[in-house]
């Protein structure tokens, strides 16, 4: 059992306030209205999500530099800023990928390549697993195997959000909490945090939604998924400096992704695509003309 039920019924209640560019619109898809930044063109598709509290405006260098190259889709899974969750999403890799497909069916994308990180890059390999034939390449960041994030998991979300209602209703109070003091422990010491900070809390303070508890809750119920994608080319990006992952074995994401490349960005903590962006779009450049 997972209480998701309760995001869905108390943002069934809010309006959203768009008080944002007007290159950012809600897309309606059968799992919610998506909040989606595309920066258009003929050239080939990136698909791009924030990893929570992130929103599309942590994002904005990354789109602006990437877009140099490349049509950049970058959308806020449901949950997270201002993509309200509906009761048709309930957090599980199935029902993500259905996401994914049904967005790049409404913006008439037919390949793509998804760049995700953390518990997203579970979504991006399900995608690839189910629809290879729709997935160019994987760029991740941050992501282990599920065991390791399983693992990780136990000790970096505080237990009661892991319990069904009474983690939502925990989360109510707490998400500015959350969304706070996560860039603590997530980013480098030397790094100045307060530009995430602000602008994760000025989403939330804004109505947007940071629906941990039951991104958890969901997860946990797919720990015993088997993910293998063989076909499509991946690579992982790791930072080495991220206090959260410190004891997490970036290799294991190879049980997933046998042929998985891994590169460490030195310096760098639960962000590196944020923290490193002219290294990180390089990269994506040289890999996408291989």
């Amino acid at each position: 059992m997972t209480g998701n039920f309760i995001d869905t019924y108390r943002f069934s209640f809010k309006k959203i306030r768009k008080n944002w560019k007007d290159d950012i619109n809600l897309i309606t898809t059968d799992f919610g209205k998506i909040r989606v930044l595309d920066t258009l063109g003929d050239k080939p598709v990136i698909l791009n999500v924030p990893d929570g509290p992130n929103v599309i405006e942590h994002h904005q260098e990354l789109i602006t530099k990437l877009s140099e190259n490349f049509r950049v889709v970058c959308f806020e899974l449901p949950g997270i800023g201002f993509s309200y969750p509906n009761s048709n999403y309930n957090y599980s890799f199935p029902n993500a990928s259905k996401l994914i497909i049904n967005l790049m069916n409404i913006l008439k994308i037919e390949n793509a390549t998804l760049a995700f990180s953390c518990s997203n890059g579970f979504y991006a390999i399900k995608t690839a697993e189910l629809f290879p034939q729709r997935i160019n390449r994987l760029f991740l960041t941050q992501t282990p195997s599920l065991d390791s994030m399983n693992k990780w998991t136990e000790n970096a979300i505080p237990k009661i959000l892991k319990l069904p209602i009474i983690g939502q209703i925990t989360n109510i109070f707490s998400e500015k909490k959350f969304a706070k003091i996560w860039y603590k422990y997530a980013l480098p010491k030397e790094t100045d945090i307060s530009k995430y900070q602000k602008t994760a809390l000025h989403s939330v303070n804004n109505r947007g939604c940071f629906c941990l508890s039951s991104l958890v809750q969901g997860l946990s119920k797919e720990i015993n998924s088997t993910l293998k994608v063989l076909e499509v080319p991946s690579t992982l990006i790791w930072g080495n400096k991220d206090f959260t992952h410190k004891n997490t074995n970036k290799e294991s994401i190879m049980e997933h992704l046998p042929n998985c490349e891994i590169i460490e960005f030195h310096n760098c903590g639960h962000f590196p695509e944020l923290e490193n962006t002219d290294k990180y779009v390089n990269l994506i450049n040289e890999r996408m003309k291989e």
